[in-house]
């Protein structure tokens, strides 16, 4: 469904709290707009080429800041970043600070005016593939573009143009082996033909996000490819089926209510639209059962299923209640300033150090499967997909020092 990828939009923004927003060195968002406040543009042609770099190095810490907080002056210090960027020929500023501008526009519905910065991204990305010597570099700008433009088209009902630019970033994916990324990608493809009305492509989609989550080890994938299974078979008129997914799915979304509590809450919608089936096809059977008063069995049989579907309501009756008051506080706590806790900064210290799972659980006497835990906790809380963004985002929030 839709909805899925506007929450990978989300994730590629890379968003950040702004109102309490502070670089490595504790400063605030007022205080490095005080930095650069007499760089006029006469100064800063006279500037020498270090402190040029550092000029756009603050305005881009400075568009990341203000991404949430004010979006005109988000998009006045990306302009600023992607001018020198262009001067200097910085490819990753140009395409950090295009892809920020399409987003901005995106989001007030300029769809043209995304477009031309999009298009720069893509030039940008063209230019870096034929004189950087990071390949790895390059495929982690392209696989981020191809993913973003393929959402972009997507929202737009251009299913040619995302299928375009998803089949582009599909292979880096698999490349790199980013399964976490495939999933995302087959899940999102499987929702879209779901809510199309086309079932039978959908199938072989969520078939392939199942598998690419399960070849991650990411318990949250998991539930994310249960639940959107689920959904499916829901809308192939397969009730039960739908109802053992989708409670597959909430038996994660429960335990973990902070990282997923929207997943959680779409969940249980679907148990209890699968619930309300359930129970008309009961009602049905109850009725037709009566009119056989002759078959005692079979009325016995009807009531033990009526009992049974009664449990049941009011068990998601109950869970459906203590999301809600869960959900509230997530909203409130949604601008707090991101913390890591004792074991997050020991496992992040870690993952900086380029350490392999298995090295990692053993250091810290922890499972593989807790630390796959942590690690996919970390990237969600920095909103990022990639090692390489990760280590950027952890050494430019300073949580570690």
């Amino acid at each position: 469904m839709r909805k899925f990828a506007y929450q990978t939009l989300l994730l590629l923004l890379l968003p950040m709290v702004c109102h309490a927003y502070e670089d490595h060195r504790g400063r605030n968002l007022d205080s490095l707009e005080h930095s650069i406040a007499n760089w006029t543009a006469p100064k800063l042609a006279k500037a020498s080429r270090e402190e040029i770099i550092a000029y756009c190095m603050t305005c881009r810490e400075l568009m990341w800041g203000y991404l949430q907080l004010d979006g005109n002056r988000c998009i006045y210090y990306a302009k600023e970043a992607l001018s020198i960027g262009e001067e200097l020929q910085g490819y990753n500023t140009i395409i950090d600070a295009s892809i920020l501008i399409g987003q901005c526009f995106w989001a007030s519905s300029q769809y043209d005016s995304a477009a031309v910065y999009y298009g720069k991204a893509e030039e940008a990305v063209r230019l870096q593939e034929k004189v950087s010597e990071d390949p790895v570099e390059v495929d982690g700008n392209k696989a981020r573009l191809w993913g973003t433009l393929g959402n972009f088209y997507e929202a737009q009902d251009s299913l040619e143009r995302m299928l375009h630019y998803y089949s582009l970033a599909e292979p880096i994916f698999r490349k790199y082996e980013w399964w976490e990324d495939c999933s995302t990608l087959h899940r999102n493809l499987g929702e879209m033909y779901i809510e199309r009305g086309q079932l039978k492509e959908a199938g072989p989609e969520l078939d392939a996000a199942m598998q690419f989550a399960r070849q991650s080890g990411d318990s949250l994938l998991i539930a994310g490819a249960l639940y959107s299974q689920g959904h499916w078979y829901q809308d192939s008129g397969k009730t039960r089926k739908a109802l053992e997914y989708v409670t597959q799915a909430y038996q994660y979304f429960g335990d973990h209510p902070v990282e997923e509590a929207v997943g959680r809450a779409d969940t249980l919608a679907v148990m209890n639209a699968a619930n309300e089936q359930l129970l008309s096809k009961t009602r049905l059977l109850a009725i037709v059962t009566v009119l056989l008063l002759a078959l005692a069995v079979m009325v016995l049989i009807i009531a033990l299923r009526l009992k049974k579907t009664k449990q049941e309501l009011t068990e998601t009756s109950a869970v459906l209640d203590e999301t809600i008051e869960e959900l509230r506080p997530i909203e409130n706590a949604a601008a707090g300033v991101i913390h890591l806790t004792k074991r997050e900064k020991e496992v992040a210290k870690l993952l900086m150090e380029g350490q392999p799972t298995k090295q990692i659980a053993h250091n810290l006497g922890i499972s593989d499967e807790t630390v796959l835990w942590y690690r996919k906790r970390l990237f969600a809380k920095l909103n990022v997909h990639s090692a390489a963004a990760f280590a950027t985002e952890v050494m430019k929030r300073g949580l570690l020092e």
